[in-house]
């Protein structure tokens, strides 16, 4: 008799210990289990913050270029159709460009100007708005070459002075590409 009773004690008390456990874990988390969870984000948000900034600016790169290129492509009909090239404004004023390229606008964290820009010959940069916007600043010339510059500061790249986009980064380049053979 004694041991049923102490039988039933037992299967009460283990009972009570497992409903117990079972209140206590539905209660919640505890503080080291959310110090454990906070710190692993951390850890994922250290890392991928600095590679989502480093899309983001080589996207700003990439949509300067391609601007450029589409900036010396109305330069082109505007030379065909008028004889001499012209500044931003001009070309905007033509509607041989769109209004988003107008002189000093800024666009994906790059303002466009141009300078040296007489009948035969232009230059148009894109310079960062501010050092988060990119790591390099950038001029396309009449002949259609890209420059690249790799500044530390934000400021224009001399015109024909820099590295021609695409090339290898060995080949700096100072001054315009080989002259064109005489004809």
């Amino acid at each position: 008799m004694n041991q049923q009773i102490l039988s039933v004690v037992s299967i009460r008390r283990l009972s009570t210990m497992r409903s117990h456990k079972l209140t206590r874990r539905s209660e919640g988390f505890s503080l080291i289990e959310l110090l454990i969870v906070i710190s692993i984000i951390g850890i994922m948000a250290a890392v991928a913050i600095p590679q989502l900034n480093a899309y983001l600016k080589r996207g700003r790169e990439t949509a300067a270029i391609e601007s450029l290129r589409e900036i010396h492509r109305s330069q082109a009909q505007y030379y065909s159709a008028k004889g001499k090239f012209s500044n931003l404004n001009d070309l905007v004023e033509s509607e041989m460009l769109g209004r988003k390229y107008g002189e000093g606008k800024t666009i994906s964290g790059y303002t466009y100007t141009s300078s040296d820009v007489s009948p035969n010959t232009f230059t148009i940069h894109a310079d960062r708005s501010s050092d988060g916007d990119g790591y390099r600043d950038f001029n396309v010339t009449e002949k259609g070459d890209i420059y690249q510059i790799e500044n530390k500061t934000k400021g224009s790249v001399p015109r024909g002075q820099g590295q021609l986009v695409g090339e290898t980064e060995s080949s700096e380049t100072q001054g315009s590409p080989a002259a064109p053979a005489a004809k």
